[in-house]
């Protein structure tokens, strides 16, 4: 709910100040519709941007020292476990199980990406980045030391079977962090997107409003 607000507080503000340059721009154009259009979209997303990079300068200056140095190991710790399942697979014999673990490797560099720009959505991937990350590196460590062996009996199967299925449900998982993590860019392009429609659309309704306009002018003339 606090997000919502900031971003929609963030609109309020960049739409007013757009408005009011496209109002000053058209004056001083002399009556223009086109040059004030563009230089209100300039201002206001312009706007946009810094008042979103300051606030996250203010949430990250907001955090504890001791906060930022755990959250910077605890990245350092991902970053070297994501390495570890990286490495790991160069050793597989199995392209399907190739491409799942590149899959992983994947999502988890973006989410450890996604942190380090947004440092306060790290509560959100914490519980991957301490208990499934782990586990998943250890997982495939043995896993492809097992598939390497000449031999394998009916129990190995079994668990080298269940392993796959495990690395599946890990990967879905991992997603659902990655996705928890972007929501709120998700949001903030689709307040973006739903902004720039409704410029373009009164931008359409001025210039038919400018073109009837002139028309009428003519007709009269």
């Amino acid at each position: 709910m606090k997000q919502l607000l900031k971003t929609l507080w963030r609109w309020f503000v960049s739409w007013n100040i757009g408005v009011v340059v496209a109002v000053i721009v058209f004056f001083l154009a002399d009556f223009h519709v086109l040059p004030s259009f563009l230089s209100g979209m300039g201002a206001m997303f312009v706007t946009s941007m810094v008042m979103k990079k300051r606030d996250h300068r203010i949430t990250a200056q907001g955090m504890f020292k001791e906060e930022k140095a755990y959250i910077r190991s605890q990245l350092h710790e991902a970053r070297k476990q994501w390495k570890q399942m990286r490495r790991a697979r160069y050793r597989l014999r199995s392209l399907v199980m190739w491409q799942k673990i590149s899959r992983m490797c994947m999502i988890v560099d973006k989410m450890i990406r996604a942190v380090e720009q947004h440092p306060h959505q790290f509560r959100i991937a914490q519980p991957f980045f301490l208990n499934e990350l782990p586990m998943a590196a250890t997982m495939i460590e043995k896993y492809v030391y097992l598939t390497n062996q000449p031999v394998r009996s009916q129990e190995m199967k079994e668990v080298l079977w269940k392993t796959e299925r495990l690395l599946d449900e890990l990967a879905g998982t991992a997603e659902k962090r990655l996705l928890e993590i972007l929501s709120n860019d998700v949001f903030d392009l689709q307040v973006e997107a739903k902004m720039l429609e409704q410029s373009l659309e009164q931008q359409k309704l001025s210039k038919t409003m400018q073109w009837r306009k002139e028309n009428d002018y003519e007709t009269v003339r």
